[in-house]
C-alpha cells in the first residue's frame, strides 16, 4: 500500500504512525566521591528500536537525501559500528524503518479489533472497521514527511517495496474475507487509499469535522448489505 525525498513510483501506505519521539536523558555530573554504577545495558532489540527512530528523526528533519549510516548513529548517540551490527548499508536501514512503519500500522488496527471470543469478534465487517479507524486517525507531525520519503527512497530499490506490496496483499485478503463483499470490501481499501494519498501529499486533507465525517460514513458501509 500503502509516503520531504523527490522519487518516482509513489505508493500509497498509511500515513500515520510514522514517527516516534525518542527521550534522551540529561548526564548527571559526577561525583569522585560517589560509588560508580553501570548504566543498564541496552538489549540488542532496544539498540535496534533507538537507531530505527533515531534515523526517523533524520528524515524527518532533513530530509532522506542525508539519512546515512553515519548520521543515524550520530543522531542515537552510538558508533557507526553499533550501527553496522543491526543495519550493514543504507539500505537494510530503510528497509527496517519501512518495516517498523508497516508493524506500527498493524497495531493500530489491533487496537480498534475486538477481543477474540466477544460478540463483536465474529460480525462481518470488524476487520474493515479497524481498517477504516486506523486509516483516518490523526497523524503526527512530521509523519507525512517521513511516510513520502521512505516511499521515495523504497521507489528507486524495488526490493524494498517488496515488504510494502507484501502487506497491502494482506490487506486486501483480510478485508475481502471479512465477511463483506468483495467488491464492497475493496472499494473501502481504495477510499482510505485516497485519503492516505491526500495526508502524504499534502492534496487537501481532510481534517476536522470532515474527517470524521468521512470516517463515519465509511464506517457505515461496512454495516450495509452490498
Amino acid at each position: 500500500m500503502g509516503p520531504s525525498g523527490a522519487g518516482s513510483g509513489f505508493l500509497t501506505i498509511p500515513s500515520g504512525r510514522y514517527s516516534k519521539d525518542v527521550t534522551v536523558t540529561p548526564r548527571r555530573p559526577l561525583d569522585a566521591h560517589a560509588p560508580r554504577q553501570r548504566s543498564p545495558r541496552r538489549t540488542a532489540a532496544q539498540t535496534r528500536a533507538l537507531i530505527l527512530g533515531s534515523a526517523e528523526h533524520v528524515v524527518i528533519r532533513d530530509g532522506v537525501a542525508h539519512l546515512t549510516l553515519d548520521a543515524a548513529a550520530a543522531e542515537a548517540g552510538l558508533s557507526k559500528g553499533g550501527v553496522l551490527y543491526h543495519f550493514p548499508t543504507r539500505d537494510s536501514l530503510v528497509a527496517g524503518m519501512v518495516e517498523a512503519m508497516l508493524e506500527r500500522f498493524e497495531h493500530e488496527i489491533a487496537a480498534h479489533l475486538p477481543e477474540p471470543g466477544s460478540a463483536d469478534a465474529d460480525v462481518p465487517g470488524t476487520y474493515a472497521r479497524a481498517y477504516v479507524a486506523a486509516s483516518l486517525a490523526p497523524s503526527h507531525p512530521g509523519e507525512e514527511r517521513l511516510g513520502t520519503a521512505l516511499l521515495a527512497a523504497a521507489a528507486a530499490e524495488p526490493d524494498l517495496l517488496a515488504p510494502i506490496q507484501a502487506a497491502a496483499g494482506q490487506w486486501q485478503a483480510n478485508l475481502v474475507a471479512d465477511g463483506l463483499d468483495p467488491v464492497q470490501a475493496t472499494v473501502l481499501r481504495l477510499a482510505c487509499d485516497g485519503v492516505w494519498l491526500c495526508d502524504l501529499f499534502g492534496l487537501a486533507p481532510p481534517s476536522g469535522d470532515l474527517r470524521a465525517g468521512i470516517g463515519t460514513f465509511l464506517e457505515a458501509l461496512t454495516r450495509t448489505p452490498s
